[in-house]
């Protein structure tokens, strides 16, 4: 199956969304549904009940701490019962490095949550705070069951080693293909810490699950091109070793 690490489907336009939901099992496509708040958490969990290719993940997103939606209390009471965290991390470009602190703090307790409990799927968003990510998830992480995803990374060679050397994953986007400093780090990242992501509707407008499989496709190509290897088998292996189906 080819899996779609990274998508806001409960974000897409509904018509658009429908269809592809519709469509997902016949094109033997697999989505990681990310939320942004606890309580979308719930209505996608409704929603998406029973379509066995999407799985729906628990999301604070940092660029909604402080807004009013950022209800860490009802995080923490349904993070024990769920496999999938994200999308949650830390944005310190500066629409949102006022609240830099609390980012941190919520960032910190949502970790240790998924410490505390084990058997975690995390997908993580580090906008110019690569470096804090790291260090908290260095300081967290323990020789358990968790699997950290890096969505849409942005950092170093030197951070992308250190978060390899943690055993960290990375979700590559079309966006992250279409950038030098994107395609650099893509080459150096091992073929086995490489998974896909979309990012709709932020980093591309679906409007099909024909156009998803394209997508992803069409990336599987093109980092087989920059690493010089037919990378689709290991994409899919990637996939089915951290994703139920």
């Amino acid at each position: 199956m080819i899996y779609d690490s990274h998508c806001h489907l409960d974000l897409m336009d509904n018509n658009n969304m429908t269809s592809t939901i519709q469509s997902l099992e016949k094109e033997n496509i697999g989505i990681l549904s990310v939320g942004t708040t606890p309580r979308a958490y719930l209505k996608e969990v409704k929603m998406f009940n029973g379509i066995k290719n999407i799985h729906v993940a628990l999301g604070l997103h940092p660029q909604l701490i402080g807004s009013g939606y950022d209800d860490l209390e009802l995080f923490e009471s349904l993070v024990q019962q769920c496999h999938y965290i994200g999308e949650v991390g830390l944005d310190f470009s500066k629409e949102y490095i006022t609240n830099k602190n609390k980012q941190i703090e919520v960032f910190y307790r949502i970790l240790l949550c998924c410490e505390k409990y084990g058997n975690k799927v995390v997908s993580i968003h580090s906008l110019k705070a690569t470096t804090t990510v790291l260090k908290i998830l260095n300081q967290l992480k323990r020789d358990n069951n968790n699997t950290y995803i890096l969505h849409w990374f942005t950092g170093s060679i030197f951070q992308m080693q250190n978060a390899i050397d943690m055993g960290c994953f990375f979700s590559i986007n079309p966006k992250m293909l279409k950038t030098k400093s994107g395609i650099n780090l893509i080459q150096r990242i091992p073929p086995n810490k490489i998974l896909l992501e979309t990012d709709a509707p932020f980093s591309i407008k679906l409007q099909s699950t024909k156009q998803l499989r394209n997508i992803l496709q069409n990336m599987t190509n093109t980092i087989s091109m920059l690493k010089q290897i037919n990378i689709k088998n290991q994409l899919i292996k990637n996939a089915k070793t951290i994703y139920i189906y």
